[in-house]
């Protein structure tokens, strides 16, 4: 197909689907990788022990609720 431009007579470029689709797949291979690592990091949280709470003699006394000044 020639341009309607007078001062273009060549072709007009063509879009290359084969690169559309080599960004398609780069983008869902991207996407999941991204879901198996986020999967992998939830499932090494799940494994971890929680810390052990703090006894509320530790805390200051603001925080437990003590109306004692120092």
């Amino acid at each position: 197909m020639l341009s309607q431009d007078p001062f273009y007579p060549h072709p007009m470029p063509q879009p290359n689907r084969e690169d559309a689709r080599d960004l398609l797949t780069r983008l869902y291979r991207d996407i999941g990788i991204s879901a198996v690592a986020a999967a992998l990091h939830v499932g090494n949280e799940a494994g971890r022990q929680p810390e052990p709470m703090r006894k509320i003699e530790d805390l200051p006394a603001i925080l437990r609720g003590d109306d004692l000044a120092a």
